[in-house]
């Protein structure tokens, strides 16, 4: 029998989904970061709504309980989110130097 939670969350998951696909029809996202979210939501309703779901996967590779396992997938998948936040950071801030450098160049060369 489902808790309340675990009916309200995952009425959640079918919104976040439809975000999501809201998002790719708008083109603010791509293909597979489309892919990627999905997956995601189906896996938290999963986790959501068959807790057991967790315990067996964490069993599987050795770790003491289903919400270890969880915790441990959250935290290695919020650092690589963060790994390519600060890759697009960095080029985005590599490409407004390049433009800025550019357009001083041009300018400079115009006054003259």
């Amino acid at each position: 029998m489902l808790l309340v939670f675990q009916i309200i969350f995952v009425l959640f998951t079918f919104f976040a989904i439809s975000s999501v696909i809201k998002k790719k029809k708008q083109g603010l996202l791509g293909p597979k970061g489309t892919i990627f979210w999905i997956i995601f939501w189906i896996a938290v309703a999963i986790a959501v709504a068959w807790p057991e779901s967790t315990a067996k996967i964490a069993k599987i590779f050795e770790i003491g309980r289903g919400v270890d396992f969880v915790f441990y997938i959250a935290i290695a998948t919020l650092f690589y989110l963060i790994f390519k936040l600060h890759i697009k950071v960095e080029t985005i801030a590599r490409d407004v130097t390049k433009v800025v450098r550019d357009k001083a160049i041009k300018e400079t060369l115009n006054n003259k």
